[in-house]
């Protein structure tokens, strides 16, 4: 398979993936309530889970495509931006998803009690890798965002949208931030990967961008 089809490759999982997650967080966003165990147990709640599960499943097929087409510009801030990406999207994505998927199942079934508590408490053994998959969020999305701009592979407004997120991840913790739009920063961290995916469907433009930055940088050095 040559270079190019694995790119496209990715740039189509990164698409899939990036819609159905956005599926998921909008419809979390507008349909689900924490608070509200009818939500909770219906079936849109383990459609929104399901979704969520797979849409994250097919960015991480994706993200390897995103590490590889920059990596020899990107150099440690790009691989450690990826693998801390991947981790996340992994935990965070996938396992936090497929638990809850889990948990929704066992309630229906009342193989657990049907409570708020058993909904929000998460399993006492996730808490390490919790903590490492929020500091790698931010840190992760940074690194890639510093990245993307140094190695110019990307169009560089990937990158902007990235701190962006960063930035609207922070003012939603705000109390007086609408729940509506909770997963809002979320969204835009998908729309990200799916403009990674645009631009790895046409690999031949990406190649074109190279050249020109190499002679931009070799004149500036001049």
């Amino acid at each position: 398979m040559s270079s190019t089809t694995s790119y496209r490759l990715s740039g189509v999982a990164l698409l899939i993936g990036s819609v159905l997650s956005i599926l998921s967080y909008l419809m979390q966003g507008f349909f689900l309530n924490d608070n509200d165990l009818t939500t909770i147990t219906s079936p849109l709640s383990l459609i929104i889970f399901v979704l969520g599960c797979i849409g994250s499943v097919f960015v991480l097929l994706g993200l390897p495509g995103v590490y590889a087409r920059q990596a020899r510009r990107a150099g440690t801030l790009g691989l450690l931006g990826f693998l801390f990406l991947w981790y996340v999207t992994l935990y965070q994505g996938v396992l936090t998803a497929f638990t809850a998927m889990m948990t929704i199942s066992q309630m229906t079934a009342h193989i657990v009690p049907q409570s708020v508590a058993v909904w929000t408490t998460p399993p006492p053994a996730s808490a390490p890798f919790f903590l490492v998959s929020l500091v790698g969020q931010t840190v992760g999305i940074l690194l890639l965002a510093l990245a993307t701009l140094r190695a110019r592979v990307f169009p560089r407004w990937i990158a902007w949208l990235f701190i962006v997120t960063l930035v609207l991840g922070v003012v939603t913790f705000l109390p007086v931030f609408p729940q509506a739009l909770s997963n809002l920063a979320a969204i835009l961290g998908s729309v990200a990967v799916a403009g990674f995916g645009v631009a790895l469907l046409s690999p031949e433009r990406l190649e074109h961008m190279q050249p020109a930055t190499a002679s931009t940088a070799a004149a500036a050095n001049a």
